[in-house]
């Protein structure tokens, strides 16, 4: 019997481009109202045209190619290489006030939650990704223990926790007060959000994402999802199958 529901954030119930596009604008005002002394901004000019120019430069760049896109704009500035300043750039985005205008969940995330836990589904939430980033995510979605019954971010729990280890599996499950074989596991990344079923008696489910960031990365020692969803919808569907 099923009786826990436990979700991935990034690609699977919010968008993590919704977070580059809010972390990108953040940062390109911070340069626009010259904030960063390297990055020059002419007097008189008008901070929130610059901020426009900045961000849009910005998501030009990471659309090219996702890395090194802070150094790439500055280069296009003619800024000389900022060296370790960069990671000043670097921590503002990573730990910037998410905007909730730009950053929210996908229009399928919450009419699935709201059911699941109407027919008594516990929920739960299992992610990887900078501890700050992620609460601050999760903060920003509304994503609480009032919606969500455990909720680990592996980051805050040291070494040995992160995807795909069972540790953090573990852990939730017993936040949950269930088997592992009572859960099942919702994830997008080939990567490392399936390979638990090899683990633990772990359902494991994948959200097809268009435009996600692991849409086409290869599964780890090809160990795929148990089944595949295009709409979160779908879940409680595959709970009710497994359990006829």
């Amino acid at each position: 019997m099923i009786r826990a529901v436990v979700f991935d954030l990034d690609d699977t119930l919010a968008p993590e481009y919704g977070f580059v596009k809010s972390g990108f604008k953040a940062v390109a005002s911070f340069l626009a109202e010259g904030k960063w002394l390297r990055f020059k901004v002419s007097e008189g000019s008008d901070a929130a045209a610059l901020t426009q120019q900045l961000w849009r430069e910005l998501l030009e760049l990471f659309d090219e190619d996702a890395r090194n896109v802070f150094n790439r704009l500055l280069e296009l500035h003619g800024v000389g290489d900022p060296g370790d300043d960069i990671f000043d750039l670097v921590k503002l985005y990573r730990d910037h006030e998410i905007d909730p205008d730009i950053y929210r969940p996908y229009s399928d995330a919450m009419p699935a939650l709201d059911r699941l836990k109407k027919e008594g589904v516990k929920l739960g939430i299992l992610t990887d990704g900078f501890a700050l980033s992620q609460r601050n995510k999760l903060r920003t979605l509304g994503f609480d223990k009032d919606l969500f019954d455990s909720i680990l971010v592996t980051a805050q729990m040291g070494e040995g926790y992160a995807k795909p280890s069972e540790k953090g599996f573990l852990h939730v499950a017993g936040e949950l007060g269930i088997d592992p074989s009572e859960m099942i596991y919702v994830g997008d990344n080939p990567k490392k959000d399936f390979y638990i079923g090899q683990l633990l008696p772990v359902k494991t489910v994948r959200v097809m994402r268009k435009g996600g960031v692991y849409e086409n990365a290869p599964y780890r020692e090809d160990i795929k999802e148990d089944f595949r969803i295009e709409d979160l919808g779908q879940i409680y569907a595959y709970i009710r199958g497994i359990e006829e």
